[in-house]
C-alpha cells in the first residue's frame, strides 16, 4: 500500500490508471493487480503521455485488451462483491522503478510515462509474452522511451539496475522518513540565506530593513509586502534580511527563523486537473505550520491571484487567506506599484492581511555606494579591474540615457555588460591561438571516433595508422598548452569610462563621439553652433535661449523647476517648431527627445485626462497619459505644447504645476519629474500684425532701421495682446517669452539654400555631384515666400521644381556623375 507522500507524487493520470488497474484485476477475478492489468489501464488512459507512448510503440488498445482480459477461475475470495485486489510484488517493483526514473530525470511528479518506462523494463513473463505476441521490437521501445523521457543512456534491461528499497509500508518510522525526504519546502522553495552564498553584499536600506523587521515582529498583521518599481532591490532587501536572521542580527523575534522563497511556477507545474494544485498548496501550508521557523517570501505576489484556478478550483490567494487570517504563517511579498494597484488592491480581504512597505528608487549617491561594494564580485567574475571613474560614469550615464529603467538595476547591468565587452575584446586578441586549439580538438575527436569505428569493423591496420595521428594531435595540443602557460602575462585589463560610453552608444544609437564630448560646456557650445547654422535670423530669440540654457547648465537656477521654459510667439513658418527640434537633437543628443502635444486636441475639458491618464472607472484607466508616460520613458526631453492658446483653461492648471514644481502627478498617483526637461509653448497670437509687417519687409529697398522699429512696435502690441489671452500666473512662471520676427528676403533665400544643400548631400551619397547657382536658391525663395505661410513652401517647391527634374535625369539610360541646375524661362533646368 502506498504512503500518502508517495501517492502525492503521482499525477492525476497515474492515480487514475492505478484505480483502473484495480478494477481490471477485479473484472478478471485475480487476487492481485498484475503488470498486465497496469499495462491495459495505461493504454486506456486517454489524454495521458503514457497512453500516447504505448500507442506509438505499437500497443494498440484492442489488441492489448484481448490479451490482458483473460479471466481466471473464480474462487471464494474473488467471488465476493467487496473484495479489493492487492498489488502484486511485480507491480510494487514497477512503482518503485517509476519513482526512481522520475527522480533521476528531475520530474517533480511520477507520471504515466514513468510507469510505462518501468513496465517495459520489467522481466515479468506475462508482459514479455504480450510484447512477443504484438511483435513490438526492442529497438522501437528504446527509441520511443529516449524520445519521450530524453534519456541519454536508457538501460538495456531492468536486471542492470540495483533498485533501491523505497519504503511502501505504513510503519510510523518509515512514513516519517519518507515525508522528511520529500519536504514540500525543499521541493517548491529555496532558503534565501543559503542561496545567497558568501559573495552577496547589500548596501544601504537600513531604515527599510528595520521597518520590515518591526512588521514581522508584530502580534497581528505580521505580513509585509514590498512595493517598488522593477529593479530597485526588493528581492535583494529580503535576501539581506535572511542573512541577518541566519547570523542572529535580526532581533530576538526573528532569531532562528529562515526565509524561504516560494517558486509559484514550480508549485503549479503538473497540476492541470482539479484538486491537484489545492492539495499541493495545503500540504505545503501544513508543513509550514508544523515548523515555526519559516517565513515565506513570494516574489511577484500579485500572481497569487488566479494562480492554480483551473476548472472552477480555488486560486492560491484564496487558499492562503485563512492561514494568513489565523496568523498560522508569515509571508513577505514583493510587487510593483502598478501591479499592486491593478491586482492586489482589488482583493480587499487579501490586502488587509499585509502591511505595505514602499521602496523608492535609490538616488545617484546611494547607487554609487552599491556599485562600489559590487565591484569586487564583477572584477573576480570577469577577471579584470574596474576603474573607479568607470563606476561614477556608469551611474551618471545610466541615469541620463536609460530613463525607462530604475537604479540600481540599470547601473549594474551597464557595468556588467561593459566588463563583458572588455573581456571579449581581450579574448579577441588571443583569437588565432584559440581557433587553432579548437580546430585541433575537433580533429582529435574525429580521429578517436574513426579509430573506434575501424576497430569495430576489424580493420586493425588502418586503426593503427589513425592511432598514430591521434598521438601527433595530442602532442601538438600539449605544446600549445605549455606555450600558453609559459607566455608572459598580458598587461592588466581595466574597464574605463570609455567602455561604459561604448555600451551606452550601442544601446541608444547615439554616436560615441557625441557621448564622449557631452560635457555641459561642450553641449552649450554645440547648441550655440547649431542655432547659428540652422536657425536663420531670430538673433534675439537665440540669445534668450542660450542665456537660459547657460543658467541651467551651471546649476544656478532652481533645481526643482524645469531646465528652461519658453513661450514662442510669431507668425507661422518662421521656425518656432524647428527650433524645438534643433534643441532636442543638440541639447539632449537625440532628435527623438521631443515630446510634442498639439493643443488643438485638448480643447474640451475632459481631454485633460489624455495628458495625465483617465481616472479610475473611466475607459483607458491604467493606460497612462500621453505626456506623463512619454516623460516617464524619456525624462531628458523637450516638451512642446504647440498652439497653446487653443487648449482648454484646465490644461493651464497642469502647465502651472509643471512650471512651478517641476513635476506632475498622473491619474494613478505616480509622480513624474520634469526637472530635466525644456518646456516650450508656441502660440500664433498676433499673427495678423506679423503678416502685415512681413509684406512690408519683403518689399524692395526698405531700410533696416525701419524694419526694426516696425518689429519692436508689433512686439509690444503682441505682448499686450498676450496678457489678455493667457493667465498672468502662467506668463509669470515662464523663463522667457520669445517673439520671432517675420522672415525677410535674405532670410528666406538662406533657408532655401540650406534645403538645397541637404539635397546636394543626399545626391553626393549616391555618387552624383550637384551644382546649384545662387540664382536657383533666389528663384526658389521668391516663389516660396508668402506672408501667410512664411518659409513652409520652400521644401514643397524644391520637391516640385527641382527633385522631380533630377529624378527624370537619374532614371535615364545612364546615371549622370555631375548635374547642374539653372533657371530658364521661369523654370528650373538640370543638365
Amino acid at each position: 500500500m502506498l504512503t500518502p507522500a508517495f501517492g502525492e507524487k503521482l499525477s492525476f493520470h497515474a492515480r487514475h490508471a492505478l484505480k483502473e488497474a484495480r478494477d481490471i484485476a477485479r473484472y478478471t477475478r485475480t487476487e492481485e493487480i498484475e503488470p498486465r492489468h497496469l499495462l491495459l489501464a495505461l493504454s486506456l488512459e486517454s489524454g495521458s503521455l503514457g497512453g500516447i507512448l504505448l500507442e506509438n510503440i505499437g500497443f494498440k488498445k484492442d489488441a492489448v485488451g484481448k490479451l490482458c482480459l483473460k479471466k481466471s477461475p473464480a474462487n471464494k475470495r474473488t467471488a465476493s462483491s467487496d473484495y479489493s485486489p492487492a498489488m502484486s510484488p511485480a507491480v510494487q517493483t514497477i512503482l518503485k522503478r517509476a519513482y526512481v526514473l522520475a527522480k533521476e530525470h528531475g520530474y517533480p511528479y511520477v507520471g504515466t510515462e514513468h510507469l510505462v518506462a518501468a513496465l517495459l523494463e520489467s522481466d515479468d513473463e506475462s508482459l514479455l509474452a504480450i510484447v512477443e505476441t504484438l511483435e513490438v521490437s526492442e529497438e522501437k521501445v528504446r527509441t520511443a522511451l529516449e524520445t519521450h523521457l530524453r534519456f541519454e543512456h536508457f538501460p538495456e534491461l531492468a536486471k542492470m539496475f540495483d533498485l533501491p528499497d523505497f519504503p511502501l509500508s505504513q510503519g510510523p518510522h518509515r512514513e516519517r522518513e519518507t515525508v522528511n525526504n520529500t519536504s514540500f519546502l525543499d521541493q517548491y522553495a529555496i532558503d534565501l540565506a543559503e542561496a545567497a552564498g558568501e559573495g552577496f553584499r547589500f548596501v544601504g536600506r537600513d531604515r527599510e530593513i528595520d521597518r520590515l523587521t518591526h512588521i514581522l515582529g508584530r502580534k497581528e498583521k505580521n505580513n509585509a509586502i514590498l512595493v517598488g518599481d522593477p529593479g530597485v532591490g526588493k528581492t535583494a532587501l529580503v535576501t539581506a534580511l535572511a542573512l541577518r536572521m541566519k547570523e542572529g542580527l535580526a532581533g530576538p523575534v526573528l532569531s532562528g527563523k529562515r526565509i524561504y522563497s516560494l517558486d509559484l511556477a514550480l508549485l503549479v507545474a503538473g497540476t492541470s486537473f482539479r484538486g491537484e494544485f489545492e492539495n499541493r498548496v495545503k500540504e505545503l501550508l501544513h508543513e509550514v505550520r508544523q515548523r515555526h521557523d519559516v517565513v515565506l517570501f513570494i516574489d511577484e505576489i500579485h500572481t497569487l491571484i488566479g494562480t492554480g484556478n483551473t476548472q472552477g478550483g480555488l486560486d492560491a490567494a484564496n487558499i492562503l487567506k485563512p492561514a494568513l487570517a489565523r496568523g498560522e504563517i508569515q509571508v513577505i511579498g514583493a510587487t510593483t506599484f502598478s501591479e499592486y494597484k491593478r491586482h492586489f488592491e482589488k482583493d480587499a480581504a487579501l490586502e488587509r492581511r499585509f502591511q505595505p512597505l514602499p521602496l523608492a528608487e535609490p538616488n545617484a549617491e546611494e547607487t554609487l555606494r552599491i556599485l562600489e561594494h559590487a565591484r569586487p564580485a564583477y572584477e573576480a567574475f570577469h577577471a579584470l579591474t574596474i576603474d573607479p571613474e568607470a563606476i561614477r560614469a556608469t551611474v551618471e550615464l545610466s541615469v541620463r540615457y536609460i530613463p525607462d529603467r530604475f537604479l540600481p538595476d540599470k547601473a549594474l547591468d551597464l557595468l556588467d555588460e561593459a566588463a563583458s565587452l572588455v573581456r571579449h575584446r581581450r579574448a579577441g586578441n588571443e583569437k588565432s591561438s584559440f581557433s587553432t586549439l579548437l580546430s585541433l580538438e575537433r580533429e582529435l575527436a574525429e580521429a578517436e571516433s574513426r579509430k573506434e569505428d575501424l576497430i569495430a569493423k576489424g580493420d586493425y591496420d588502418e586503426a593503427e595508422s589513425v592511432k598514430r595521428s591521434v598521438s601527433l594531435i595530442e602532442s601538438r595540443l600539449q605544446e600549445l598548452a605549455e606555450g600558453a602557460s609559459s607566455a608572459p602575462k598580458s598587461k592588466k585589463v581595466i574597464v574605463k569610462p570609455a567602455d561604459i560610453l561604448e555600451i551606452v552608444s550601442r544601446a541608444t544609437g547615439i554616436p560615441f563621439a557625441r557621448l564622449s564630448e557631452d560635457t555641459p560646456s561642450a553641449r552649450l557650445e554645440r547648441v550655440r553652433h547649431s542655432l547659428r547654422k540652422k536657425i536663420i535670423g531670430q538673433d534675439d530669440a537665440k540669445a534668450k535661449i542660450l542665456t537660459t540654457l547657460a543658467r541651467s547648465i551651471s546649476n544656478i537656477n532652481d533645481p526643482n523647476r524645469p531646465l528652461g521654459s519658453f513661450l514662442f510667439l510669431g507668425p507661422t513658418g518662421v521656425g518656432k517648431t524647428y527650433l524645438a527640434k534643433v534643441l532636442a537633437e543638440e541639447f539632449f543628443g537625440d532628435e527623438k527627445a521631443l515630446v510634442r502635444l498639439d493643443m488643438s486636441e485638448f480643447m474640451e475639458r475632459h481631454s485633460v485626462a489624455q495628458i495625465i491618464g483617465a481616472p479610475a472607472g473611466y475607459v483607458g484607466y491604467g493606460d497612462g497619459g500621453k505626456l506623463t508616460e512619454a516623460i516617464r520613458r524619456r525624462p531628458y526631453a523637450v516638451v512642446l505644447f504647440d498652439e497653446v492658446e487653443k487648449a482648454h483653461p484646465d490644461v493651464f492648471n497642469i502647465l502651472l504645476q509643471i512650471l512651478d514644481d517641476g513635476q506632475l502627478t498622473d491619474a494613478e498617483g505616480r509622480r513624474v519629474s520634469f526637472k530635466n526637461t525644456l518646456i516650450i509653448l508656441t502660440s500664433n497670437i498676433g499673427t495678423a500684425s506679423f503678416t502685415s509687417s512681413a509684406k512690408v519687409g519683403f518689399a524692395e529697398s526698405v531700410p533696416g532701421r525701419i524694419l526694426q522699429a516696425e518689429f519692436e512696435a508689433i512686439k509690444r502690441e503682441v505682448l499686450e495682446g498676450l496678457k489678455k489671452e493667457l493667465r498672468p500666473e502662467l506668463l509669470g512662471r515662464l523663463d522667457q517669452t520669445v517673439v520671432f520676427s517675420a522672415l525677410d528676403r535674405s532670410a528666406t533665400q538662406e533657408i532655401a539654400l540650406l534645403e538645397l544643400d541637404r539635397l546636394k548631400r543626399r545626391l553626393s551619397a549616391q555618387g552624383i555631384a550637384l551644382a546649384v547657382p545662387e540664382s536657383v536658391s533666389k528663384w526658389i525663395a521668391e516663389k516660396s515666400f508668402t506672408p501667410e505661410q512664411g518659409a513652409r513652401l520652400i521644401r514643397k517647391n524644391i520637391q516640385e521644381h527641382v527633385e522631380s527634374i533630377l529624378a527624370e535625369k537619374m532614371l535615364g539610360k545612364r546615371l549622370p556623375k555631375k548635374l547642374s541646375l539653372s533657371i530658364r524661362h521661369d523654370a528650373v533646368l538640370a543638365r
